[in-house]
C-alpha cells in the first residue's frame, strides 16, 4: 500500500479527515458527493476503527479490531443515519428488526435454583411491561415506578439538558423517588447496558427514552450487507462512496499532527509503520477522533484549557470488556422448548436478588448473514466495565465473570457444546464502547475554539443521537459546516 504514496509531495485537497471511524465516512461521503476533493487517512487497515468488525476464519467479530476508537453494536438505533444516507446519497444494506431484549435473572450461586427469563422492548412503554418481572419493582410501587419513567421520558430538550450533570443518584434523590422505585430503574438502566447505573447521566437517559423531535422515525436495524458481516457491514458502503466519487481512504497512515498558519488549519500530516511522512495540504480539516485524541495532534497554544480539561474527564469515562466469542457448525436449541435459538437481539444477564450487572449475549449471524459461513451461526457474550482508569479489575476477575456467563449458556441451550467449532476468549481495550455516553459531562461540538476551518466529529461530540448513531450525527454536522463555510 505504500507504493501508492509519493511521500516527497504534498497531497493537495479540499478536505482533510483523520479518522476512518464511521463519523469520519460519513462526512467523507457527503462532501464528496458535493465535489470535494476528500482524503481520509487512518493507521488501521481496514476502516471502521473498532467500530467495525474483523474477519476471523470466516466469522466476522464485533469489537475485534485492535487500533481504532469508536463504538460498535449491531443492532443499531438508526435515526441520524438516515439523514446522513440522505445527504450522502447512500444506501446501506440495513436489516430492520423489532427492538426485543430478553433479561435472564440468575441464581447468586450457580446450581442452587434456576434461571428465569423476560422478554420485552426497548423504550419508555417496554420498560414499563418489565418493571415487576425483569427490574424487580414490586407490584405496589408500580404507579410510583411509571410516574418516574414518564417524568424521565417526557422530559423537554431544556429538562433534558439541565439534567444532564445530573447521575441518576442524584436526580432520584432530587425528585424523592422512594428506594423500591430507585432499585428498579436503577436496574433498568443496568439492562440497558451501564455497569455502574447510580453514576449515568439522568439527562442522558431522558435522551434515549425521548420521541426523537422532528427527525426521522427511528429504526432499530441490524447491518447485512452481502459480502461483510457484522458492523463491517455498517462502514463499507460509506468507503466506496467516496472513492466511487474521486476521494481516496488511505489507511496504514497514522494522523501525527494538524498544520497551521496562524490561528487556521491547513493539513495534516501522517506517518506510516516505517514513520516515513504524508503530508496533506486542505481548506478544512476534521478530526474523526474523541477528543482526548484529537487534541494530542494540535500544538499546545491551539488548545483551550477548557477543552483540555473536558477531554480528560471523557478519557477517564471509557470501558473495556471481556467477552467469548464462538463458532457454532449450527443454531444451538433451548433447554426450555427444545426448538433452535430465533431471538435477534440481546440478552442481558442479572445475578443475585440485587440484580447485579454480569454482562448479555447474542447470535450475530441471525441478523448480520455474512457474519458467518453459510449454514453457521455466531455466538459472543460480551462483559463491558464501565469504569474510570484506576478500577479497571486484573484478568483473573474478569476470566470468572466470562466464564459464569459462558456456564449460564451451557444452561439456557441444550446442546451448545455440540455446536461449537471453536471459541476464544477476547480482552477488548479501552475504549471498548461508549461509557463516556452516559456520563453526566456535557460535551463539544464540531468546532474547535480558537481554530478556524478545524472541526471535531466523533463519538464524543454533543449530540441526543444513541450509540453508533451519534457517530453518524457526528460526521453530518461537521460536513454540513463545512458546507455552510
Amino acid at each position: 500500500m505504500r507504493s501508492e504514496f509519493d511521500f516527497s509531495r504534498a497531497l493537495e485537497v479540499d478536505v482533510a479527515i483523520a479518522g476512518a471511524g464511521l463519523a469520519g465516512l460519513v462526512a467523507g461521503a457527503i462532501l464528496a458527493k458535493h465535489g470535494r476533493r476528500v482524503v481520509v487517512v487512518d493507521g488501521t487497515q481496514r476502516v471502521g476503527g473498532r467500530g467495525g468488525a474483523t474477519p476471523h476464519r470466516g466469522f466476522w467479530l464485533d469489537g475485534g479490531q485492535r487500533d481504532g476508537c469508536d463504538v460498535g453494536d449491531l443492532q443499531v438505533g438508526w435515526c441520524y443515519g438516515q439523514l446522513a444516507e440522505r445527504e450522502a446519497d447512500v444506501e446501506l444494506p440495513l436489516r430492520d428488526v423489532e427492538p426485543v431484549v430478553r433479561v435472564h435473572r440468575l441464581p447468586e450461586t450457580p446450581g442452587q435454583g434456576s434461571a428465569s427469563v423476560s422478554e420485552g422492548r426497548w423504550g419508555a412503554s417496554g420498560f414499563l411491561a418489565l418493571a415487576q418481572d425483569a427490574f424487580g419493582c414490586p407490584a405496589d410501587r408500580l404507579p410510583a415506578f411509571a410516574r418516574a419513567l414518564g417524568q424521565l421520558a417526557g422530559a423537554s430538550p431544556e429538562q433534558r439538558r439541565a439534567a444532564v450533570p445530573l447521575t441518576l443518584a442524584e436526580w432520584t434523590q432530587r425528585e424523592g423517588v422512594d428506594p423500591a422505585v430507585r432499585r428498579a430503574l436503577l436496574t433498568m438502566v443496568t439492562v440497558i447496558y451501564c455497569e455502574r447505573p447510580e453514576r449515568a447521566s439522568a439527562g442522558r437517559l431522558m435522551g434515549l427514552l425521548a420521541r426523537p423531535e422532528g427527525l426521522p422515525k427511528q429504526r432499530t436495524v441490524y447491518p447485512d450487507h452481502p459480502e461483510f458481516g457484522g458492523m463491517q457491514g455498517l462502514m463499507e458502503p460509506w468507503r466506496c462512496a467516496i472513492e466511487a466519487r474521486g476521494g481516496r481512504v488511505l489507511l496504514g497512515l497514522e494522523p501525527a499532527l494538524v498544520d497551521f498558519e496562524g490561528r487556521r488549519a491547513v493539513g495534516l500530516v501522517a506517518r506510516d509503520p516505517s514513520h516515513l511522512v504524508l503530508q496533506v495540504r486542505a481548506r478544512d480539516v476534521v478530526l474523526a477522533r474523541p477528543l482526548w485524541e484529537a487534541l494530542p495532534l494540535l500544538p499546545s497554544v491551539r488548545v483551550e484549557p477548557e477543552l483540555a480539561r473536558l477531554a480528560r474527564a471523557l478519557e477517564d469515562a471509557q470501558a473495556d470488556a471481556v467477552a467469548w466469542q464462538a463458532g457454532l457448525s449450527r443454531l444451538p436449541r433451548l433447554r426450555s422448548s427444545g426448538e433452535p435459538e430465533s431471538h435477534i437481539g440481546w440478552n442481558r444477564v442479572l445475578i443475585g436478588p440485587e440484580r447485579r450487572y454480569s454482562g448479555g449475549f447474542h447470535l450475530p449471524s441471525l441478523g448480520s448473514r455474512a457474519a458467518a459461513p453459510r449454514g453457521r451461526h455466531l455466538l459472543h457474550a460480551f462483559i463491558a466495565r464501565w469504569l474510570a482508569k484506576h478500577e479497571r479489575p486484573g484478568w483473573e476477575a474478569s476470566r470468572a465473570a466470562i466464564d459464569r456467563l459462558a456456564a449460564h449458556l451451557r444452561e439456557f441451550y441444550v446442546d451448545l457444546d455440540d455446536c461449537i467449532e471453536w471459541s476464544g476468549l477476547q480482552l477488548i481495550a479501552r475504549p471498548a464502547c461508549l461509557a463516556w455516553f452516559w456520563s453526566p459531562l456535557l460535551r463539544h461540538g464540531v468546532r474547535v475554539p480558537g481554530c478556524e476551518r478545524l472541526w471535531i466529529a466523533s463519538t464524543s461530540f454533543e449530540s441526543d443521537a444513541g450509540p453508533v448513531d451519534i457517530g453518524a450525527h457526528a460526521g453530518l454536522e461537521a460536513a454540513r459546516e463545512i458546507l455552510g463555510g
